[in-house]
């Protein structure tokens, strides 16, 4: 058992590369090529610590099928304590189909699979109380996970002395009152909210990322960081300090693809060194800044001191 221990979605990607559009019923679009890997935000994060070279575990959930083999067996390939992975017998597999576009943008198709059936009974919580972070992110597609069993999990791990985490994904077409309910529960037992910008606006209804946080925290969450893509990360922590951490120029982006999980298993790192809160975002910006140039989620992702010798000669965005 470790430090940080990720709790939330799994499942296997196929990323298609490039689609630029899609056809219409029988028709067919040619791509250039197709890559497998293991995807959802929980893997994405374990395995970017794992190649960093942290120690972590994965509480997620699988089918008793090929696809499940594989997710554990790309969790164990890189290190990410694999005890508290939950099967289920009767359904699959989370699967995605990921589109990147020119640019590096993509869009998805996702069957929910297994992520849509964890519960709070799935959680190994002698897990979680042992360790000293706990990342729950996958909200929004979690359907019987989200609200009130995470705000339980969150509950619990606070009570044992773990700071407690959360992320979303960007379901674009839920409406406000999901996100609410959704979250809502979660805020009050967060030391640490990390959503997207678009994550923040649906949710808050506002556009300034200080009055994103504001609401954030008014609502209970202790600290608020917002990854803001290209621009860095905004960070407001409990005491009302607000500091935006530029994020660091690369030559090429290839493929955005788990670039936010990246950029959390930085952030969480620079957690456990005791970084201050814009320093451990600006950790997660560089581990972002590896992900984002090479195709998939993690396959970017060097050893963390290459993460900080980039650091101390890397360029940031003005």
């Amino acid at each position: 058992m470790s430090e940080i221990v990720n709790v939330g979605i799994c499942c296997v990607d196929a990323i298609g590369q490039t689609i630029d559009d899609y056809p219409p019923p029988g028709g067919l679009r040619l791509f250039e090529r197709l890559t497998l890997t293991t995807g959802g935000n929980a893997v994405n994060c374990s395995i970017a610590l794992g190649k960093m070279g942290i120690p972590c575990d994965a509480i997620v959930k699988v089918g008793n099928d090929a696809l499940g083999e594989f997710v554990i067996s790309e969790l164990r390939k890189y290190g990410v304590g694999i005890e508290g992975v939950a099967h289920d017998p009767s359904i699959h597999t989370p699967y995605t189909f990921a589109c990147i576009f020119t640019g590096g943008q993509r869009s998805f198709f996702h069957t929910q699979g297994a992520n849509g059936t964890l519960r709070y009974a799935d959680v190994n919580m002698d897990i979680v109380r042992k360790a000293r972070f706990c990342f729950v992110t996958g909200t929004m597609v979690m359907r019987a996970f989200d609200g009130a069993d995470t705000a339980r999990v969150l509950r619990e791990a606070r009570a044992a002395g773990v700071r407690t985490l959360l992320d979303t994904v960007y379901l674009d077409n839920a409406p406000p009152e999901l996100w609410h309910a959704n979250l809502d529960p979660c805020l009050p037992e967060l030391d640490y909210f990390i959503p997207s910008q678009p994550e923040a606006r649906k949710l808050t209804g506002l556009s300034e990322p200080s009055d994103m946080a504001r609401w954030m925290q008014d609502r209970g969450c202790r600290n608020v960081v917002i990854k803001m893509d290209e621009r860095g990360a905004f960070c407001r922590d409990a005491a009302g300090v607000e500091t935006m951490v530029p994020a660091y120029r690369v030559e090429k982006v290839v493929d955005t693809t788990g670039a936010g999980d990246s950029w959390s298993a930085g952030f969480l790192e620079g957690l456990r060194e005791g970084l201050d809160i814009p320093e451990a975002a600006r950790l997660g910006n560089a581990v972002a800044a590896h992900c984002i140039q090479a195709p998939g989620a993690s396959t970017g992702i060097v050893p963390l001191d290459r993460i900080k010798a980039f650091q101390r000669t890397a360029a940031t965005v003005s």
